[in-house]
């Protein structure tokens, strides 16, 4: 499994598409549980694929859900994955994570892994939406499985472009090392 983070999230109003991408986490030694970075750059994107992002289609309320979770804004009730945290604690388990495990056609498919009071774990089946909301109220990563990132990733175009500057600079700064002052002197006529 590589652990992701959320780059975008889409919110559309009908009928326009909302969806959330999500792309490969940097292994910076960081904090394992952070699931969103807000200053990722193209540069802190890595994993199995390193030039691909996952986008998934969720609707305008799933998008909307995952987009306060992760700004870690609370309302003054708790929302159905506040209940479902409270529920599982109350239990004595705890979510360690939500993982992405699969894609046919166009699906795909969740588990929010659940460790329970007795140190089992669990992987409860749930919309990739649900599951990815709930790991952000809880702090618990979001994984994906290389078999969903190598089937459903594309290439991620601000990482290539990045790459390629990168690359032209090292090329340009080569060339400058290599020019002596000779270069700079004019031919002279016969």
């Amino acid at each position: 499994m590589v652990r992701m983070v959320i780059t975008n999230v889409i919110v559309g109003n009908p009928p326009l598409p909302s969806a959330i991408v999500l792309s490969p986490a940097a292994d910076t030694g960081a904090d394992p549980e952070v699931a969103i970075d807000h200053n990722l750059n193209a540069e802190d994107i890595i994993g199995s694929a390193p030039m691909d992002v996952l986008p998934l289609s969720v609707g305008m309320v799933d998008a909307a859900q995952i987009a306060r979770a992760a700004d870690s804004e609370t309302h003054r009730r708790p929302d159905t994955h506040d209940l479902l945290s409270s529920v599982v604690t109350v239990l004595g388990g705890e979510v360690s994570s939500a993982s992405i495990t699969r894609v046919e056609d166009t699906t795909f498919f969740a588990t929010v892994d659940v460790i329970a009071a007795d140190g089992t774990t669990h992987h409860v089946d749930a919309r990739p939406s649900d599951a990815i909301a709930l790991a952000l109220r809880c702090d618990k990563p979001i994984l994906a499985s290389e078999d969903v990132l190598s089937r459903a990733g594309l290439p991620n175009f601000e990482a290539i472009a990045s790459d390629e500057k990168r690359r032209e600079a090292e090329e340009f700064h080569t060339f400058v090392e290599s020019l002596s002052p000779s270069d700079f002197e004019s031919p002279r006529e016969p």
